[in-house]
């Protein structure tokens, strides 16, 4: 083989690396995959450990949230009641008014924001005090034994 040939070919190849390298990224931003994750729903409990009376319990539960390269593992915490005809409602803590963190008064039945006296029932709605809408809810599904909510809230 000639100089010549040898480092066309060593050009070539270094060439074909570095293309490879660059097009990575778009490549796979274009391939991703709809996993449970991309889709949006998130497991918080599972329905054969625990169970769930139809008073409120607050629930902290883990959740993998991917930003580009980084992938981070966050614990977030949701207030849940199993109804009475099976149903899960999954609440949101904060406070539609500023976003404190309310709290359940189990002798009230109801939730409790310390900041400015927001007040809201069993299911969530506003009854007293300036927030401005009820407490955001999630969309829940039951799949096998899991108990999974949507990501993105749902008033």
């Amino acid at each position: 083989m000639e100089r010549r040939t040898f480092l066309t070919r060593v050009v070539q190849i270094f060439s074909a690396a570095i293309a490879g390298l660059i097009s990575l990224p778009a490549f796979r931003f274009l391939s991703s995959d709809s996993s449970s994750e991309q889709s949006g729903w998130t497991s918080i409990l599972k329905l054969n450990e625990n169970v769930l009376s139809e008073d409120v319990t607050q629930l902290t539960y883990s959740q993998v949230l991917r930003d580009g390269w980084m992938t981070n593992v966050v614990q977030d915490t949701v207030f849940v009641r199993k109804r009475s005809d099976g149903t899960f409602l999954v609440i949101d803590p904060h406070c539609t008014h500023l976003g404190c963190n309310v709290s359940w008064n189990a002798e009230a039945k109801r939730f409790d924001c310390p900041c400015h006296g927001g007040k809201y029932d069993a299911e969530g709605r506003r009854i007293a005090g300036p927030p401005p809408r009820p407490l955001d809810r999630y969309e829940t599904k039951v799949e096998g034994n899991e108990l999974k909510i949507r990501n993105l809230k749902k008033v």
